[in-house]
């Protein structure tokens, strides 16, 4: 169904870093909600995908269940620091746009993935 089709080329788009392509997939108010982040509006949340691009591969979707305009989706978030990181993202679908992100994934390995971002960070700065 449609709402499939929406969260995979969510994760595609992201996966690939071509965050221009998440214009026409993401609401302009979209609610993000996940562990370590709570946003709303499509500007903050590219920027935050922006800075996890620098150890993002891909992601390797596993499943994908939909019920009407929801979608929630079990993928592995691939890095280049830890390896892949199991992640499910509840996604909410509004007139073929995604309206709300829930995600979820284990704190552990991100402890280390944020440490990284920060030194590469600090590293392009310098």
């Amino acid at each position: 169904g449609h709402s499939e089709k929406i969260a995979r080329a969510y994760l595609e788009a992201v996966g690939q870093k071509e965050l221009s392509g998440l214009d026409d997939l993401v609401a302009p108010d979209v609610r993000f909600v996940g562990p370590a982040m709570n946003m709303t509006g499509k500007a903050d949340l590219i920027a935050a995908l922006q800075r996890i691009s620098a150890v993002h591969v891909r992601n390797d979707v596993k499943r994908v269940f939909t019920d009407g305009d929801e979608a929630c989706v079990i993928y592995d978030f691939v890095t280049d620091t830890v390896g892949a990181v199991p992640t499910i993202e509840w996604l909410e679908i509004r007139d073929g746009r995604i309206q709300s992100i829930r995600l979820y994934y284990d704190q552990t390995p991100w402890q280390r993935l944020r440490e990284e971002l920060a030194r590469r960070a600090k590293a392009g700065a310098a």
